[in-house]
């Protein structure tokens, strides 16, 4: 069955492959419809509230502003990740706020959900699939949420390391039409002061934690192992391969050691002498 004009136009927008029946594309719709509606009473005076595709986007930016992160972050970032990773689509909303400075994020995420203890760049709740965000500190946060919210239907088992893993990636990357690519960032420093002073996590036990150890006390260093493991994947060009495999796999493979052995054709205790002495190599300097 052929989807109707306003649905299709959801999906067409974001270079999707429609599937749909028409019901359920009539029924994303009627979400869509239901969530801008609340996010119009939320959002109050002082906004500009717009849909953008499966994007409802609320920012108390510029025009100018909001224009460009709607068409130069959140759209292009999500048609880079469907062509590059994702298969599978949110058949639900998702509601981006932007704020422009730490003050009126902060008192905007107390105002709307209650939340006080949070991040200073934005993050994502995905119970109501919807991402908070200080965008004074720059989009690459943006681009990390993103990634989540866009991974959660495609890979809802996707263990936390790797999940962070490329979402941190994204932190600093270049957007392409039909691609995504990340670059070395902030979070080197720590991860090679690890490495000279022993206090690197075995790649085998990184791997193998689950979400509560992994953002226990070694969070910092979990983030920062997980994210240039992701990136050695990508310079090798094998980022891609692995998230198919293991996307396909994760039944029989949960922690992704097994794919990652495959795909690299190293044990893990080799992978990792390997990676350690790339790791070495990089450079990042502050600009």
């Amino acid at each position: 069955m052929r989807l109707g004009k306003a649905a299709s136009a959801v999906f067409a927008a974001l270079g999707c492959s429609v599937t749909l029946s028409s019901s359920a594309g009539e029924e994303v719709e009627k979400k869509i419809a239901k969530k801008l509606d609340e996010v119009r009473t939320q959002a109050g005076a002082g906004f500009i509230v717009e849909r953008d595709g499966l994007f409802i986007v609320a920012g108390n930016v510029p025009r100018r502003e909001f224009d460009g992160i709607v068409a130069h972050t959140i759209r292009r970032s999500a048609n880079a990740l469907w062509a590059s990773y994702f298969t599978k689509k949110p058949d639900y909303p998702i509601v981006i706020w932007l704020f422009a400075d730490d003050k009126s994020y902060r008192d905007g995420a107390k105002r709307l959900f209650g939340d006080t203890s949070v991040s200073h760049y934005g993050y994502f709740r995905p119970w109501d699939q919807t991402m908070v965000m200080n965008v004074g500190t720059g989009t690459g946060t943006l681009v990390h949420e993103m990634t989540h919210a866009l991974l959660k239907p495609d890979f809802p088992d996707c263990p936390t390391w790797f999940e962070e893993g490329l979402a941190s990636l994204h932190e600093q990357c270049q957007l392409l039409p039909t691609s995504i690519k990340g670059f070395v960032n902030w979070r080197l420093p720590a991860l090679q002061k690890a490495i000279e002073a022993g206090k690197l996590v075995p790649l085998e036990r990184l791997v193998a934690t689950t979400t509560a150890e992994f953002r226990g006390a070694n969070e910092p260093l979990h983030y920062a192992e997980a994210r240039y493991l992701v990136l050695y994947l990508q310079h090798k060009g094998l980022l891609a391969r692995f998230y198919k495999e293991f996307h396909d796999g994760a039944r029989k493979d949960p922690t992704g050691a097994k794919t990652l052995a495959a795909v690299t054709g190293k044990a893990i205790p080799a992978l990792e002498k390997e990676w350690v002495i790339w790791v070495k190599t990089l450079r990042f300097s502050e600009r």
